[in-house]
């Protein structure tokens, strides 16, 4: 099982070895100045081929040093567990905050097309709404009952790689792949969300997840 310290020393791994293919400082370089922003499109079609959730996430990234982008990602979804024992609703809002660091050096200026990894932290409010439970038992009898609704909040960390390349003149579209781990596990031993938007399924402390993302950037290049 991946733990938060086992994600962070592989990310650091990896970070190491990527400076090494950027070495040479890129002097036309100027921060803050070219941004971009875009949708999941992952999570607009795994929301509409899925009875059990919805969700919709959102990036915007800002370019810091040639290598490296500040990232923040935002999002929001619902989940329902309904069987013959239990029913239940959740909702939750998130954000993820982290860097992508990309492997290669621009091949001109305004180059923005590159294969990356990157780190993030997530942390989303956490709202389950009262449970309703049947319990059958041949020898003692039924039992049906309410659990109260609860609010929680969740913290995990992850790790991510992928691609990135511009489609269009300023219109961009790349994927990546995700590892994933709780902070905080113990508060899901209790009647988890069927699905947590931001992170995935949330009966397990680890998640995997692959994302799809079509933007637009602005700004000085």
């Amino acid at each position: 099982m991946m733990t938060a310290r086992s994600l962070t020393l592989f990310f650091l791994l990896l970070l190491c070895g990527s400076m090494q293919l950027n070495a040479q400082k890129d002097s036309t370089f100027k921060k803050w100045r070219y941004v971009r922003i875009g949708v999941d499109l992952a999570s607009v079609l795994g929301s509409f081929l899925s009875d059990e959730n919805n969700r919709t996430e959102f990036q915007l990234d800002i370019a810091w040093k040639p290598d490296i982008n500040l990232v923040a990602e935002f999002g929001f979804g619902d989940a329902r567990v309904e069987n013959e024992n239990l029913r239940y609703k959740s909702s939750n809002q998130f954000i993820r905050l982290g860097l992508d660091k990309n492997f290669f050096n621009r091949e001109f200026k305004g180059d923005k097309d590159n294969a990356f990894v990157g780190l993030r932290y997530g942390i989303s409010a956490v709202k389950r709404q009262s449970a309703t439970y049947f319990i059958t038992d041949p020898i003692w009898g039924n039992t049906e009952g309410i659990l109260p609704a609860e609010k929680f909040t969740a913290h995990w960390l992850e790790l991510t790689g992928g691609l990135r390349m511009e489609i269009m003149k300023n219109i961009f579209a790349g994927w990546n792949v995700r590892a994933k781990t709780f902070l905080n596990p113990a508060s899901f031993k209790e009647l988890p969300p069927g699905y947590l938007a931001g992170f995935g399924r949330a009966d397990q402390n680890t998640a995997f997840g692959f994302h799809f993302y079509l933007l637009y950037g602005f700004g000085k290049r």
